[in-house]
C-alpha cells in the first residue's frame, strides 16, 4: 500500500527493530484503503533546476545495464493500481473517456491569443527551428515546424501522440496546429540567440529569416506549425528514470520501481517512441490546494510512429538500440553476414504527411521493441506492469484513437488511414502479448449473488476462456494478516458462488482458472474484501507477489 512509501525512511530513522515492531501492530488495511491519490505530505519549496547529463545518461543506458530487479512496483495502492499523483493520473479504464475528450486531451482553449507573437528566444541548434513566444495575453508558448518536404509529419504526429499519452494517463501539455505568417513574429526586448559556433547575442530580424529558411513552407508563404503551451509552474528539470530527487521530499520511491515509468515502455512501444528519455520530459514546481510539489510531464513527441522529426523514421528504429544487443551481434557473426535483420525485410508505406510506416505488424513482437537507449525503469518492467499498461490501452478504443488521429490534421486521407491502421495493429499485438501473460482477473465485485469479475484477455478477444474458475475462500484477520481457510467454490464462468460469510468483516479470496489456455492463469489472484455498511468493498488485490 502507499504507506509502504515511508518504510525506507523509517528504517534509517528508527532502526529495523523498531520498524518491525511497528509493523506487527499495524493493520494490513486501513479505513481509507484503497488510496487513489498519492499523498503530498511536505512542500517541495527547495527544489532546484536539474538538467540531465545526456552523455552520462546515454553511456549509463547503453553500457551500465544491470539485471532486472524482479521486484514488484513499489508505488501501488492496495488494489494493485497506481494512484493519481505527480507522474500519472488514472484516465483510460477508470474515468469515462469519449472520442471528444481524447481529441481535446489537455487543451483548455483554441491556442494563443489573437495578435502578434513576441519572440522570447529561439532554438538555433539542431536541424529544425523553434521559437519561444508570448502571445498578446502574455501566455508562453513554444513553436515547432515540419521539415521541408514533409508537411504535417512532425507536427501532426506529435499532436496524435500527445493525445494518446494523455488518454493513457500521463501528464502532457496543450498542443495546437496552426498556420504562421512570418510577419506575425516580432522580436521581444531582451530576446537573445546563440548561433552555432557563436556566443550569445541579441536577436535580430535576420535570425528569424535564417531559422525559417530551414522549415517547411507552404505555397502561400505561411508555415504549418505545432504550438504547445508552457507547462504550469516553475521548471525544475526533467524526469529521472532511476533513483529519486534529493530536493523533493515527496519523491521516496525509486523511479525504476514506479509502475507508470516501467509501463511507459509499453506505451512507448505502441507509438514507437524510440526517443523516450529524460530530455523529452519536464518537471515543474506547482502549487495546488495549498501544497507545493513537483509534477512531471512527457513532452516532445515529434519522433514517434513514422516520423523522426527531421525526416521519415529510419527502418532500424524500434528494432535495434543505438548499440546492438550482444545476442544480435552473435547471430550475425555466426550467420557470416547471411542473417538479415527483421527491419530490412519490412514492406514500408511512405508519405510526406506521416513519414515511413510498416505496411503490416503481423509479426511485430513488442517484447523485442527497442528504444534508442533502454533506461532502468524500462529494464525493470515485469509482466504485471506490462499487463497494467495493456489493460489501460484496451480501454482506449478505436473511435478514441481515430479522434486523436483526426486532430493531427494531416490533409491526406490515405496517410491518415495508414497511420490509424498502424496504431491499431500495434495495439492489437500488445494486447495479445501482455494481457494473457498473467492471471487476467480484473474488476472483481462481491455480493450475495456471487463473486463476479472479468477476464481482461478474454474480454479483449486475445485468449480463449478457460473451462472454469476456482475460488479458495478464507477468513482474514486484518490485525495479524493471517488467513484461515473456509472452503472452495467453482464455476464455469466468471461468477463464483459465495459461501456463508456471516459475521466476517474481512474475507480473502484466491481466484484462479481451471483448464486455462495459459498456465499462469492457474496462479491465483489474491483478493481482499471488507464489509462496509452491509456491502463488500474491494480493499486488496495482488496479481503477482
Amino acid at each position: 500500500m502507499l504507506r509502504r512509501f515511508i518504510l525506507p525512511a523509517l528504517l534509517v530513522a528508527a532502526g529495523a527493530t523498531t520498524v518491525l515492531s511497528l509493523q506487527g501492530a499495524t493493520p494490513t488495511f486501513f479505513d481509507d484503503d484503497p488510496i487513489w491519490e498519492e499523498p503530498v505530505t511536505v512542500d517541495a519549496t527547495l527544489a532546484a533546476r536539474y538538467e540531465p547529463d545526456l552523455v552520462y545518461q546515454s553511456l549509463e543506458g547503453l553500457l551500465g545495464r544491470a539485471r532486472p530487479s524482479g521486484l514488484r512496483a513499489a508505488n501501488l495502492n492496495t488494489v494493485d493500481e497506481v494512484p493519481d499523483g505527480p507522474f500519472y493520473v488514472n484516465r483510460a479504464g477508470r474515468r469515462p473517456l469519449t472520442p471528444e475528450t481524447v481529441a481535446r486531451a489537455a487543451n483548455t482553449d483554441s491556442g494563443p491569443a489573437d495578435g502578434p507573437w513576441t519572440v522570447v528566444s529561439a532554438k538555433s541548434d539542431g536541424v529544425t527551428p523553434g521559437f519561444t513566444i508570448r502571445d498578446s495575453a502574455k501566455g508562453l508558448w513554444f513553436i515547432k515546424f515540419d521539415p521541408p518536404g514533409w508537411r504535417a509529419m512532425a507536427t501532426g504526429t506529435e499532436v496524435v501522440a500527445a493525445k494518446l499519452f494523455w488518454a493513457a494517463g500521463y501528464h502532457t501539455v496543450e498542443y495546437h496546429i496552426a498556420q504562421l505568417q512570418a510577419s506575425r513574429l516580432t522580436i521581444g526586448d531582451g530576446a537573445t540567440i546563440t548561433p552555432a559556433g557563436e556566443t550569445e547575442r541579441p536577436m535580430v530580424p535576420s535570425d528569424i529569416s535564417r531559422l525559417l529558411a530551414r522549415a517547411g513552407r507552404d505555397a502561400d508563404g505561411s508555415y504549418r506549425v505545432i504550438i504547445s503551451r508552457a507547462a504550469p509552474g516553475r521548471p525544475v528539470g526533467r524526469i529521472r528514470f532511476a533513483g529519486t530527487r534529493a530536493d523533493d521530499p515527496n519523491d521516496v520511491v525509486p523511479h525504476e520501481d514506479r509502475r507508470e515509468l516501467r509501463a511507459y515502455r509499453v506505451f512507448a512501444a505502441w507509438l514507437n517512441h524510440v526517443d523516450a528519455k529524460g530530455i523529452n520530459s519536464l518537471a515543474t514546481l506547482v502549487t495546488e490546494n495549498g501544497r507545493t510539489f513537483i509534477r512531471r510531464y512527457l513532452l516532445d513527441f515529434g519522433s514517434v510512429l513514422g516520423s523522426a522529426a527531421t525526416g521519415p523514421r529510419e527502418g532500424w528504429e524500434g528494432y535495434e538500440e543505438l548499440v546492438e544487443r550482444p545476442g544480435d551481434i552473435a547471430k550475425r557473426a555466426l550467420g557470416l553476414g547471411l542473417v538479415t535483420p527483421e527491419w530490412r525485410r519490412i514492406d514500408w508505406y511512405e508519405a510526406p504527411a506521416v513519414g515511413r510506416l510498416p505496411r503490416s505488424h503481423d509479426t511485430w513482437n513488442p517484447d523485442r521493441w527497442a528504444p534508442h537507449i533502454m533506461n532502468p525503469a524500462f529494464h525493470n518492467m515485469r509482466a504485471d506492469d506490462a499487463f497494467w499498461a495493456a489493460e489501460k490501452m484496451a480501454a482506449i478504443t478505436e473511435p478514441m484513437i481515430a479522434a486523436a488521429v483526426a486532430e493531427g490534421a494531416f490533409g491526406n486521407p490515405e496517410a491518415e488511414r495508414e497511420l490509424l491502421r498502424t496504431i491499431l495493429e500495434r495495439r492489437a499485438r500488445i494486447l495479445e502479448a501482455y494481457l494473457p501473460r498473467v492471471n487476467p482477473v480484473v474488476r472483481p465485485e462481491l455480493s450475495g449473488s456471487g463473486l463476479a469479475f472479468e477476464n481482461a484477455a478474454v474480454a479483449a478477444g486475445v485468449a480463449k476462456a478457460p473451462s472454469g474458475y476456482r475460488a479458495q475462500w478464507s477468513r482474514f484477520d486484518n490485525t495479524t494478516g493471517q488467513a484461515t481457510p473456509l472452503t472452495e467454490t467453482t464455476a464455469q464462468g466468471p461468477v463464483l458462488p459465495v459461501p456463508a460469510l456471516d459475521g466476517l468483516e474481512f474475507v480473502q479470496v484466491a481466484v484462479s482458472a481451471t483448464g486455462a489456455p495459459v498456465p499462469t492463469w492457474e496462479r491465483p489472484v489474491t483478493l481482499h474484501f471488507r464489509r462496509v455498511a452491509g456491502a463488500w468493498r474491494l480493499v486488496g488485490l495482488i496479481r503477482m507477489p
